[in-house]
């Protein structure tokens, strides 16, 4: 279980930055418009919420070994 939350929370870091990029790559380096950070700003809600579970998921393990 454990690495499984360690592979969400890596595909959870690599996802805004890879948006990130790509609106540039897209736009073609034209300025960002809030659109861009909003999507870019969202797309780490995953990242939160994997930590999230993690985090109650430790503390449920800890209980369970004592």
């Amino acid at each position: 279980m454990k690495g499984l939350f360690n592979l969400v929370i890596s595909l959870s870091i690599i996802a805004p930055i890879t948006i990130f990029f790509g609106y540039i790559i897209m736009d073609e380096g034209d300025q960002f418009t809030a659109e861009h950070y909003m999507v870019t700003g969202l797309s780490t809600i995953p990242f939160v919420f994997a930590l999230l579970i993690k985090f109650l998921m430790t503390g449920a393990e800890k209980n369970d070994r004592q």
